[in-house]
Order: structure tokens, then sequence, then C-alpha cells
């Protein structure tokens, strides 16, 4: 893909005619990529390098979506069906009151509006008491952890902002706030459809607890049903709201005079309940006369005989006519008692004469038995006395209570007239109620008949798994967008590389040959300096002897001996690479003499191992001569020329003539004069150098250097007048290198076998 980005654009500062012997005709074209990475290959390139980019944002992405799904809440959906009937099952006629609802589309609408309303809603909370529910009412619900509350972005916007321009509320519209509140909630977990083309009507509801679920589903096609019936018996009680009014005005009339003749009838005494039946008040008045009746006359009797007894007490005869009217077996004994002492004084008068003791004896027994009879009688006489005064008692009891039973009579006889009078008004209210009644349940009848226009087909079961959340669908989708995600930033990575990934494409841009490229050496090989040495047949010694070669096919003759190693900014590893060469060149057998030129940041000598105590700016000054000021790398036999502590500016002494008679003196005594230089886009000193130079290798890290700034470095080195023998990069990751479609691609971690590292 970067190959062919670069195709578009224009050859620029093409070195051509300062190529040397041998340089690449521009004849011949040796670009590979067009006929050999087809579309997968790049595409699948493409995935193989941003792996760990794509593969990350898979896992994040995944990860996130898996523990979201299992903290979401799951909810279960119930569901019933409601058929709305489009057939008439009414029996009666009574289309002038009611008429049944021919379902079509716009009538099916018109059923979902209704079940979605908000009135209808309600219904449901208060029937439910959905307010006492923290699921549905949010104030109710525990505060939620501190760093969820964080993550909210309302919680975000200040107190006193959310406050501006709030009305303030009263109790009561608070409480209606809460209640809507609670209302849009179980709305938005109501959903409720049409079934296609038929009459039904699905009405589902998604809740925490599978139960609540099926309750409150199975609850509002209830209350649908209800409200059909209410709507319909509201239309019937329109019809007869008179009716309704008039009869209970009656009932209350004849409910009104029933409780007053109850209550006259109670407080009158008045237990009978016909005219023929007679009352407990006659009854007993006609008990009490025929006892006063019989009292009176067995006191007459009594005063007759105390009468009859006290005359006969009087009379001449006494005791005897006493005896004989009342037949007293006492007085009567008592009598023959005395005729028979009468008898024996009279015998005993004629025998023995009126002085004889006997008859003395028998006189005073005749005495006490004549005051004994006269005692009796007396008695009697009292006895008979108290029998009057207990008839006359008696009487006179009966008497008053007949007197009191008569009036208690006469008071009931009025009180039946009242009684009467009553009976017939509530006899005449009854009738009238009973009449309006009858009229009633006639028209009741008809509505009775009524049914509602739709019917529950099925009723929602108890849901048995969640419907939500779908953890599988959400990791399977979260997995898809990640990985796409991935793949799109993977490109916007690609796209958005700003670096050459290979000398091929900096070859496409500028035309400069490629040189070759230098792997990374592992993260703890040590200074490549040292691991060139170190590892001879690593990768890294490896890609140093193809530039020795690349540069002896470039320089055939051997004219041209010193090289310089350039680079466009610091930090492209410029010395690293110019030493590890320099040291390649001294153990393959060549003179080789290294110069540390970058008089700023001298590093070459702590590359090597060597003192910086005279150098190129003690040599360049004339204070060291130039055999003093050369140094031997034991390991290679590598003579070096540090960068020394000079105190002219270094531009001055790079640009002197002194310069450039110590590189023409080198040139004779050595093979290779390998020049570090400072970075041209940094410092002036670069293009000096290049000048002086025979040969420039111009270095670029992989994928790092900035396209535009390797380009415009490049310009710098050809316009000062270097000859640039070709571009080497710098730094490779090999085994990424290798996921590019490119000709180089998969060179050394391709064939890494044959490599010790």
């Amino acid at each position: 893909m970067a190959t062919q980005e670069l195709q578009e654009q224009p050859r620029r500062n093409n070195p051509e005619s300062r190529r040397g012997p041998g340089s690449v005709s521009p004849g011949i074209s040796y670009d590979l990529s067009a006929s050999a990475a087809s579309a997968v290959r790049r595409t699948t390139g493409l995935l193989r390098r941003h792996k760990l980019l794509i593969g990350t944002v898979i896992v994040v992405g995944t990860g996130l979506a898996v523990l979201a799904a299992f903290r979401m809440t799951p909810l279960y959906t119930a569901e019933t069906l409601i058929m709305v009937e489009h057939r008439k099952n009414t029996v009666l006629n009574f289309e002038g009151v009611v008429s049944d609802m021919t379902p079509d589309i716009s009538a099916l609408q018109s059923e979902v509006a209704i079940l979605k309303s908000p009135a209808f809603a309600e219904k449901v909370v208060a029937k439910l008491k959905l307010m006492n529910d923290p699921e549905f009412n949010a104030s109710l619900r525990p505060p939620p952890p501190g760093w969820v509350a964080a993550l909210n972005p309302r919680n975000w916007i200040p107190d006193s902002w959310k406050q501006t321009g709030a009305v303030p509320l009263s109790p009561e519209e608070i409480e209606r706030n809460h209640l809507t509140s609670v209302v849009n909630e179980v709305l938005d977990n109501t959903s409720v459809r049409p079934q296609g083309r038929s009459y039904v009507i699905a009405v589902s509801f998604d809740s925490e607890d599978p139960r609540k679920a099926s309750l409150i589903a199975n609850t509002m096609a209830d209350l649908y049903l209800v409200d059909q019936l209410d709507e319909k018996f509201k239309a019937s009680k329109r019809a007869t709201q008179w009716l309704e009014e008039r009869l209970a005005d009656l009932r209350r009339e004849a409910q009104t005079t029933g409780d007053a003749v109850e209550k006259y009838r109670t407080q009158h005494g008045l237990t009978t309940s016909s005219v023929n039946e007679s009352t407990v008040v006659g009854q007993q008045l006609s008990q009490l006369n025929a006892d006063y009746i019989l009292a009176r006359t067995k006191r007459q009797e009594a005063e007759t005989k105390l009468r009859d007894v006290t005359a006969m007490a009087n009379s001449p005869r006494g005791a005897s006519a006493v005896g004989d009217v009342l037949g007293s077996p006492l007085i009567q004994a008592l009598r023959e008692r005395e005729v028979d002492l009468q008898r024996q004084i009279a015998d005993a008068t004629n025998r023995y004469g009126n002085r004889h003791p006997m008859l003395q004896a028998l006189q005073s027994q005749l005495r006490d038995l004549q005051g004994q009879i006269k005692s009796d009688v007396g008695k009697i006489v009292s006895n008979l006395s108290n029998e009057v005064e207990l008839a006359k008692g008696r009487e006179q009891g009966l008497k008053a209570s007949l007197d009191q039973a008569e009036a208690k009579q006469n008071e009931q006889q009025q009180a039946t007239v009242g009684l009467r009078t009553l009976e017939r008004d509530a006899t005449t209210a009854q009738a009238m109620y009973e009449s309006l009644l009858t009229r009633s349940q006639q028209i009741a009848a008809q509505t009775d008949m009524r049914q509602p226009d739709a019917r529950v087909v099925s009723e929602a079961s108890i849901p048995l798994d969640p419907s939500q959340p779908n953890r599988k669908l959400i990791v399977l989708l979260a997995l898809v967008a990640s990985g796409t995600l991935g793949v799109l930033l993977a490109m916007l990575r690609e796209r958005a590389d700003g670096g050459f990934r290979s000398p091929h494409q900096f070859e496409l841009a500028t035309g400069v040959r490629s040189l070759g490229i230098v792997p990374r050496i592992p993260r703890f090989g040590g200074s490549p300096a040292s691991y060139v040495v170190d590892k001879p047949v690593s990768a890294f010694a490896e890609s140093m002897q193809n530039l020795r070669t690349s540069l002896l096919l470039a320089n055939p003759d051997g004219r041209h001996r010193v090289i310089l190693f350039s680079s466009s900014v610091p930090g492209e590893g410029k010395s690293s690479v110019a030493a590890a060469f320099a040291r390649t060149c001294a153990n393959a057998g060549q003179r080789t003499i290294l110069v540390d030129c970058d008089l700023r940041r001298k590093c070459l000598h702590e590359m090597l191992g060597m003192a910086n105590t005279l150098g190129l700016s003690e040599v360049l000054a004339g204070t060291a001569a130039l055999e003093d000021a050369i140094q031997v790398d034991p390991r290679t036999g590598l003579h070096v020329i540090s960068a020394g502590h000079g105190r002219s500016l270094p531009q001055d002494a790079l640009g002197s003539s002194g310069m450039h008679q110590l590189l023409s003196r080198l040139s004779v005594n050595y093979d290779r004069v390998v020049l570090d230089s400072p970075p041209v886009l940094a410092v002036s000193e670069g293009k000096l150098l290049a000048a002086l130079a025979d040969q420039t290798v111009f270095i670029v890290r992989w994928g790092l250097t900035k396209r535009g700034t390797a380009m415009a470095g490049l310009k710098e080195v050809v316009e000062a007048g270097g000859e640039v023998v070709g571009v080497l990069f710098s730094q490779v990751d090999t085994r990424r290198h290798a996921q590019y479609e490119f000709p180089d691609s998969g060179r050394y971690h391709g064939y890494r076998r044959y490599y010790a590292n």
C-alpha cells in the first residue's frame, strides 16, 4: 500500500547524473510489488503488521462488552396476546345505546394507542402499587457506588446550574411528578404491537423479576377488557341515568317509610301483623275483666256471709244459729256438748237440788263451754271480716289493672290508625319502587348481555430465561465491532504512517538506490560497534558486510575512499552504523580509519571504549600531530580519530583547508576513510562534509523518520554537492519488516536460520 502510494509522487532532486559506475541504469526496473503482492496478501500483511493493535482493540472491546453484559441487570419479558373480536355477539337489540366495534387497521392502532397511553399505565401503577416498587420508582433505589456516579455525565454539571430557572413545586405537584416518572418507566418497559394482519395485539412487558413481568402483562390485559366493559356500561348509564336516579330516590323513600312503620309499631307495642288478630293489650284486658268479675262476686259473697253470721250471732239462737249457718263441725260438737250438759244439770237439779256440788260443777262446765263457743264464733266472724277485706283489696287491684289496660288499649287503637296510614304510604312507595325496579332490570338485562370487544388469547406465562441482555449476541457484536474497529485503526495507522518502511519505497520516491537494511540488534546485545565483533555471523554483521560489498561494487577501481555517513535528524543510528561498518572493514583486512566529525555530540570514542584526549579538533587547530590523535582499536586494528575538545566553531574547523588536506592525506594512507557526520537538518557541518567526501551513505531510521524529513535531508546533501551512493535503513525490525509486501520483505528474518544472533 505504501509502495503504491509513493509511486504517484514525482521524483524530486534525482541525482542520476552523480551516480558512480556501479549505479543501476534507470531503464531497468526491479519493482516487483505490483505483480507479486496481490490485494489479499497486502491485506494479510496489514493485519499481520498491526495484529497487536487489532488484538488489543478486540480484547479490550470484547472485554468491556463482556463486563458490561454481565453487569447489566437481566430483564425478563412476558407477553400476553389479546384478540380484538370482529364478530357481533349481541343477543338483544340495544343498538340505540351501544354499538359494536368493527376492527380495522385504524381501530387496531387506536387500541394500541390506548394500551400505550399514560392514563392506562397509571391504572396499572395504581392497581399493582408500583409506586412502592424500587424498580420503577427511582427515589426508592439505593444510591449507586461512587465510581458509577462519577461516570454519569449528569453528575458533572454543578447543582447551581441545574437549579437555574427552576420553578418551585408544591408537595402535590412533586408527588404527581413522581407518579409521572413511574408511569414513564412502566411505558418504557411496555411493548404493544399488532401481530401482522391479524386482529391480535401482543402486549409484552420487561422486568427484572420474571413473576412481576408476567403479573404486569396479565394485569394490562385484564384492565384492558375491564376498560372496554366500562365504556359500554357508561354508554348504557347515560341512557338510563334518569331512571337510575329516580329508582334511587324511590328506594330511599320506600326504605324510609318502611323504617317509619317498624319504628312506629315498636314504639307503640303493635306486634300484630293483620287486623283480625288481637293485640297483646286486648288479650290482657279480657283476662283482667274476667278476673275482676270473679273477684267482685267473691267479695259480695264474703260480705253477705259476714253479715248473716253477725246477725245470727246477735240473735236469740246465737251460736246455734251460727253453727247451723256456717255448718262448722267444731261449733256443732260444742253445741251438742252444751245440750248434754244442760240435760245433766236438769237431772241433777231434779235429783239433788240447786245447792248440790255436782250441780254446781255441771253448771260451771256449762258456763265454760258456752264461753268457748262464743269465743269460737267470734273467731269465725273475725275470719269472715278478713276475707271480706281481702276480697275488696283484690277487687280494687284488678279494677286498677283493668282501667290501665283499657287506657292502653285506647292508646293502641289510636296508634293503629297512624300505623295504617304509614303502612299505606310504605306500600305505595314499595309498589312504585318495584315497578321502576322491574323496568330497570329489563334494561339491565339487555346491558348485561354485552361482552367486551376483545378477549385474551394467551396469558403471559412466567419467563424462564432473560430476554435482555443477550450476552452471546452482545459478545458476538462486540467481537465483530471491535475487530472492525481494530482493522479500521490499523488502516488509519497505516495511512498515517509517516515513515519509510522499505528502501524500495525511498528509491521509488527519490530515485536513490538502496544499500540494504540494518537489523535492530537485540535489546541486551550491547552497542552495535561491539555487537558486530561479538556476533560476526549475526544478521547485523551480515548487513555491514552487505553494505561493504555494495560500496565495493559501486567503486570497482577504488578511487572513492572517503565515505561519509549522514542523516537528516539525530537518533537515526548514523554513528552506530559508521562505527560498526568501520570495524567490519578493518576486520576484513582493509586499512580503515574512523573519524568522528560530530564535534558537537561526541560519542564514537564511548562506543569503541577509547579516550577523547586528543582528536580532530586538535589536529585541525594544529595543536596536535595526526599520529598523536590516531588511536588503534585493539579488537580489529581499526584506527580512530575522536572528536577532541576544540574551541573553534565546528563549521569553521570542518570547512577549513586543513580539513581538506587531512582527508587527502588519509585517503592516501588508508583504503577506507569513514566519516561520522552530524545531521544535515540540525547543523550545517553535515553539508560541508558531504562536499568533501567521495561518497555519502544516507541513513534513514526504519519507520520512524518522517518521509518529508528524510527527503529534505537528502535534498540538503545533494544540493551541497554530496555524492549519495545510496540509502541505508537502520534499526529495522526484521519481523515486522517481513510482514510488508516489498521486494526485500523477509530479508534476514526469512532466512534467520543462517544467522547466529
